[in-house]
């Protein structure tokens, strides 16, 4: 089962967020050699995603990865409401870490 989390991501400015990844008692999970994928969408159904995240196992024996979005990706993403998912893939298991809303606010300084 996945989290919820909505998230604010700025337009124009570089996107992330670090996850730590817990076991039901609360213990780190070791991430190592283990995979992510996750995307943002206008809608669930849309054919193509507005941006793709990027991860970065900051500290793998200890669950921990940084998802991001590089200020040249939000830059083209057009300010709304949108939708995403973030998923984990260890070994054939196929795991929804996190899911929610991803509000683009629009860029001042450019």
């Amino acid at each position: 089962m996945s989290g919820a989390l909505d998230l604010t991501i700025e337009q124009g400015a570089t996107f992330t967020r670090t996850i730590t990844i817990k076991d039901a008692s609360n213990a780190a999970i070791n991430i190592t050699g283990d995979t992510f994928a996750g995307q943002v969408r206008k809608r669930h159904q849309s054919a193509t995603a507005e941006a793709s995240f990027s991860f970065d196992l900051t500290n793998p024996t200890g669950g921990q990865l940084v998802a991001s979005i590089s200020a040249t990706n939000t830059n083209s993403m057009t300010p709304g409401d949108f939708v995403y998912d973030i998923e984990w893939t260890n070994g054939s298991t196929v795991t929804r870490l996190l899911e929610g809303q991803a509000t683009v606010t629009a860029q001042v300084t450019k």
